[in-house]
């Protein structure tokens, strides 16, 4: 049954835990018999995809791959690009397509952004696979495509996955960390993209036995690779000079935008409960410079009716930018940033991970003890245990006074050998990890 059809039947339903108990098990019905009946064509077309490409590659002539991509910041495949660009064996390209679901204004503005960043960098080599005026959507041909788009609804239906798979081996590589969220385990093992995918790639062993553990589909294309988006992060590093032993202190503020439990799903922001604070903090420790990075979709929510509304929102902004110690950063590249700081306070998602790849510390802001057991996995708890956590506003003022200021962090050592180990899988050779795995199942 079509799941659109399920949602309207079910909608008649009064009592509204029953509706959701039965809207829930008919849509896990519809999905499993959706891969019942589909995934074994996908991965007959993905074995002869395959066999193609090694005749091709034995003869010496080059595979086609395309970087498929809806949104710049979403380039997690962009050290595999740059990698194999430059390989004799490959011909590559990067294309963007169109967001579809927040409206007209936001595909357009989203796909000019991301061409014209892209573009930027890489020429020639990216285009648009949608032109917004003629509603023309190009054919996509290519041996390999690599694609960071997880939601089958997030652009048109001709660039998921499955629609992709009859005339291209589509390999996943996840946009974030990735793993580290009870809402991870509930929906990303059962999306349609990772699941007709022929290779998904994910950041290290915890996340692909979860993934295997709730669908058994994934264990013939789960990957672990290593997160390859922060293999850049050591070669930056590599071109920077030393810091400066009597350089000023510089902390990140990320707060996150999830203010909406109901809505969200995701549950980590703890910024109505700190923004006071947070608003405070340059001033109170005016020998700090800070760096306040707010995840793009906080103010935007913030500035609705619903809660602060525009005034209220553009004045906490405006303060916040006006500091002699702040910059308000919206969005961009952060990795100089992250190479930049002594540490970071925030209740962001991937960020948990990817700052234990600096090895400075971290506080993670928590609402409470809930939280955690609520919304974090398993592994996800590991990084809260060699984070520090704060519950309250003392907490964090204790943190820059004792961990930023004092240099007491007396866990250091044992946060990089954790880190070493279980989070920065394969880094700095991520992307070597993937690309080293797709040629060996083409050779």
């Amino acid at each position: 049954m079509n799941p659109t059809l399920i949602r309207l039947a079910t909608a008649l339903i009064p009592a509204k835990g029953l509706r959701k108990r039965i809207r829930k098990q008919l849509l896990a019905q519809a999905r499993d018999a959706r891969f019942a009946h589909d995934l074994p064509p996908v991965r007959a077309r993905a074995a002869a995809r395959a066999a193609a490409c090694r005749v091709k590659l034995a003869r010496g002539g080059k595979l086609s791959v395309a970087f498929l991509v809806c949104d710049a910041s979403m380039f997690s495949g962009e050290s595999v690009y740059l990698k194999m660009k430059d390989d004799p064996r490959f011909d590559c390209s990067i294309v963007v397509a169109p967001r579809v679901t927040r409206g007209d204004a936001f595909l357009r503005g989203t796909l000019a952004k991301t061409v014209k960043t892209l573009g930027a960098r890489y020429g020639a080599a990216v285009r648009a696979l949608y032109d917004p005026d003629t509603r023309r959507a190009e054919t996509l041909d290519a041996d390999l495509v690599f694609s960071t788009i997880l939601y089958e609804d997030q652009t048109l239906p001709q660039y998921t996955t499955e629609n992709l798979s009859t005339r291209a081996l589509v390999a996943i590589l996840y946009y974030g960390y990735g793993g580290l969220f009870v809402s991870n385990e509930k929906k990303t093992p059962f999306l349609p993209n990772i699941v007709f995918a022929w290779r998904y790639f994910v950041s290290n062993e915890a996340t692909r036995a979860m993934n295997v553990a709730r669908n058994p589909n994934l264990s013939a294309n789960i990957v672990v690779s290593g997160y390859c988006k922060m293999d850049r992060l050591e070669t930056l590093k590599a071109s920077r000079p030393a810091p400066c032993a009597t350089r000023r202190k510089k902390v990140i503020l990320c707060p996150h935008h999830t203010i909406d439990k109901a809505a969200d799903g995701l549950a980590l922001s703890t910024f109505l409960l700190h923004a006071d604070l947070l608003l405070k903090l340059p001033e109170m420790f005016p020998e700090i410079d800070f760096v306040f990075r707010p995840h793009p979709l906080l103010f935007p929510r913030l500035a609705t009716a619903k809660w602060w509304g525009e005034a209220k929102t553009a004045a906490y902004r405006e303060k916040m930018a006006a500091y002699p110690n702040v910059e308000y950063q919206q969005g961009g590249d952060y990795f100089a940033t992250f190479l930049d700081s002594d540490a970071m306070i925030h209740d962001c998602g991937s960020f948990l991970a990817e700052y234990f790849y600096t090895g400075r510390p971290q506080c993670y802001l928590l609402e409470g003890r809930k939280t955690v057991d609520e919304q974090f996995l398993p592994f996800s708890r590991r990084l809260l245990d060699y984070a520090h956590k704060a519950f309250t506003g003392d907490e964090i003022v204790a943190f820059i006074r004792d961990v930023v200021l004092a240099g007491k962090d007396p866990e250091a050592a044992a946060r990089a050998a954790f880190a070493k180990r279980e989070v920065c899988v394969n880094h700095p050779h991520a992307t070597d990890a993937v690309i080293g795995n797709i040629l060996a199942a083409l050779a």
